[in-house]
């Protein structure tokens, strides 16, 4: 009886963990989908209330990003992926100051093909 409760509850434990990497995966997928999506907005010219709900999107996205970083685990990457989403926070607080569009769209660059390695690892986390 004791090795069934235990074989069942290692099953539970098992699953809920793969649940949590999915959960985690669809989350940062959501996150980088929010961040390109609003700063695709505010290089469209929106009234000022818009612009302010996607300015706030973005960096909201960028700092929820930045904090799913695991830097004893991520090493390197995790470094260099914490100075992209700093370049782009940075990019679009320029562009709600500047109107500087050429960098913002070097950021949406940037961060599509983040979203697109991150959608690359989908297998290893279903």
């Amino acid at each position: 009886m004791n090795l069934a409760f235990a074989l069942n509850t290692y099953n539970q434990t098992k699953a809920s963990s793969e649940a949590n990497k999915q959960d985690g995966y669809e989350a940062v997928k959501y996150a980088l989908d929010q961040v390109i999506g609003s700063m695709e907005k505010l290089n469209n010219g929106l009234e000022t209330a818009e612009k302010e709900h996607h300015f706030e999107r973005a960096l909201s996205s960028i700092y929820f990003l930045q904090k799913c970083l695991d830097f004893e685990k991520g090493g390197e990457l995790a470094k260099n992926l914490f100075k992209v989403y700093e370049y782009c926070r940075v990019q679009i607080i320029d562009f709600a100051l500047k109107g500087t569009v050429e960098k913002l769209d070097t950021a949406i660059e940037f961060v599509q093909t983040i979203l697109e390695g991150w959608e690359g690892i989908r297998s290893e986390v279903s």
